[in-house]
């Protein structure tokens, strides 16, 4: 006894049932929501605006670095990444060692741009030492020639 459901769900084999499953496409379209939903907030960040000193070195691009950046924009504001650090600087080693980053490779590097005072610099590298970082780097423009 083989027949074609009908809407009313009775077998006949006069009506067939244009009906179409969408449960996998609802499926599909709350992981595109999710997937999006996710990296929105990622492609919003800021970056910071550095104007870095010119000096001779290796070129590395930004898909081979892989290390913490503590950057010091020309008014003197701290950022890790684009987050921004404490106004406070007795509570920047704090947030440098909490950095999980920092932590696992006890390695940062220091992008300072051209026109702050090199005494903030410092106050980076003392805070860097107090959280236990032993490898420091700077990051420089290539020099134009």
């Amino acid at each position: 006894m083989s027949g074609i459901v009908t809407h009313d769900g009775s077998t006949s084999g006069d009506e067939p049932v244009a009906a179409i499953n969408v449960t996998s496409l609802i499926d599909i379209m709350f992981c595109l929501l999710i997937g999006f939903m996710v990296a929105t907030p990622l492609a919003n960040q800021e970056q910071v605006e550095i104007d870095v000193p010119k000096a001779p070195g290796i070129q590395i691009t930004e898909e081979e670095f892989e290390y913490s950046v503590i950057s010091v924009d020309a008014k003197g504001h701290v950022f890790i990444g684009s987050l921004p650090l404490d106004a406070d600087k007795a509570r920047w080693t704090e947030q440098l060692a909490a950095n999980d980053k920092i932590k696992k490779d006890n390695m940062a590097f220091i992008q300072g741009d051209r026109a702050v005072e090199f005494d903030r610099i410092l106050d980076v590298l003392i805070a860097l030492q107090e959280a236990g970082v032993t490898q420091v780097g700077f990051v420089t423009d290539p020099k134009l020639e």
